[in-house]
């Protein structure tokens, strides 16, 4: 949050996300199988078309799934990840794609950030009561506490690409992260388009 707010160069820490949320969804569809079939990768495909890249940006025969491996796709989707991006900031100019970056991500660290001091007070509410189940409230504590702040890294990684990925510039707009920070709102509407509006 620090690194974003003093206007740091962030594009490879997304990209770095980026490369990690495709390589989970890539992992998620193979689970503990070796290898794919046709609609086990078309089902695969489905959840990154339209976000990552655009349909038909990559595209295997069914003939040759089952023969490609967990790491064959991933490069093949990360590739067209990183051009579907690339392609992106072209069209937006790199200057405002930095400021992108450091906009969004600094919304979606915030909004999770305090989803999760909230979670963290009802799990010190509830962690009182593993003492009669002869479970140690604290062993419980740190353990559970330790997976909710991964769950919600891992939960800020997919959301900051996954907005960066789907938003939309209007003409003129002007973004800045100092009115994020300031209390400004920025939410992503359904067609994609960034729209700020004071808090109430």
């Amino acid at each position: 949050r620090r690194q974003v707010l003093d206007g740091l160069d962030i594009k490879e820490t997304v990209l770095n996300m980026m490369h990690t949320s495709v390589s989970n969804h890539v992992a998620l569809a193979f689970g503990e199988n070796q290898q794919l079939d046709a609609a086990q990768y078309h089902e695969m495909l489905k959840g990154m078309e339209g976000i990552y890249f655009a349909k038909g940006a990559v595209e295997f025969s069914d003939e040759e799934i089952p023969s490609k491996t967990q790491e064959d796709f991933d490069e093949a989707f990360i590739a067209a990840a990183e051009k579907t991006y690339e392609a992106k900031e072209q069209e937006v100019t790199t200057p405002i794609m930095r400021e992108l970056e450091r906009v969004i991500m600094l919304r979606v660290v915030d909004e999770y950030w305090m989803d999760h001091i909230d979670a963290m007070d009802d799990l010190r509410q509830g962690i009182r009561l593993r003492a009669y189940a002869q479970t140690n409230p604290v062993d419980a504590y740190k353990k559970e506490s330790l997976e909710m702040f991964e769950e919600m890294i891992s939960a800020i990684q997919e959301e900051t690409v996954r907005r960066l990925y789907s938003v939309r510039i209007q003409r003129n707009e002007e973004i800045k992260r100092e009115r994020v920070a300031k209390g400004m709102t920025e939410n992503v509407g359904g067609d994609g388009t960034v729209k700020k509006q004071p808090k109430k």
